[in-house]
């Protein structure tokens, strides 16, 4: 028997494809998380020489590190299972993802925060199809965990829009480059802020309503 949307049930169907195709993408990001775990662990090596990147780096972890054992312990309650045909065409997307940030670059500080960035875009948009799904089926458990995974992804997007513009100001003077314009960092903080405001559909739709 199904429960209402707003229950705190962790399956609150009596649908095996729905608990199943629940269970398929929370082991999605679990593997997803950890693959990005990986890579956070060999960035804390690489990025000592930098401390702002270097303590954002460590955030970074954290949060993903929390995220993955998280979904962890869930699964012991939506249980695993290998996944079924449907859901493996996401899967192998998710492959892309990890192959994108197992490959950690030598080039700068910047670069591999540029993989990061791409990575933690990933999980957020994985978990919003968590999230839909899981509202969808009435699982209000892992909607709510859901919900927490996509927080932590979009603030660390963020916090790398932000503070990019140092870290290649940074690589730029340690690479001997001539610096014309020592407010570009702050130039570029401005516009990045801008042009994500400008751009935030929920401003659009306001806008066109009032």
């Amino acid at each position: 028997m199904s429960q209402d949307s707003g229950s705190t049930g962790t399956v609150a169907m009596g649908d095996d494809k729905n608990q199943k195709t629940i269970a398929d993408y929370v082991g999605d990001m679990v593997a997803l998380e950890s693959h990005i775990e990986e890579a956070l662990d060999r960035q804390l090596k690489m990025t000592k020489d930098d401390p702002q990147a270097h303590a954002a780096v460590q955030r970074f972890h954290d949060m993903v590190k929390g995220n993955r054992d998280a979904l962890k312990a869930h699964q012991e309650k939506t249980g695993s299972t290998a996944g079924n045909p449907i859901i493996a065409a996401g899967a192998s997307v998710l492959g892309v993802a990890a192959g994108l940030i197992d490959k950690i670059r030598a080039e700068g500080i910047s670069k591999s925060l540029r993989d990061d960035y791409t990575a933690f875009n990933h999980a957020c948009i994985g978990y919003t199809m968590l999230h839909v799904t899981a509202l969808a089926v009435g699982d209000q458990a892992t909607a709510s965990l859901a919900e927490r995974g996509l927080t932590g992804h979009a603030s660390a997007v963020q916090e790398i829009n932000h503070i990019m513009a140092d870290v290649v100001m940074r690589e730029l003077q340690k690479d001997d480059h001539q610096i014309v314009n020592p407010q570009a960092a702050a130039q570029n903080r401005q516009a990045v802020d801008r042009v994500w405001k400008q751009t935030d559909k929920s401003n659009m739709t306001e806008s066109m309503n009032a």
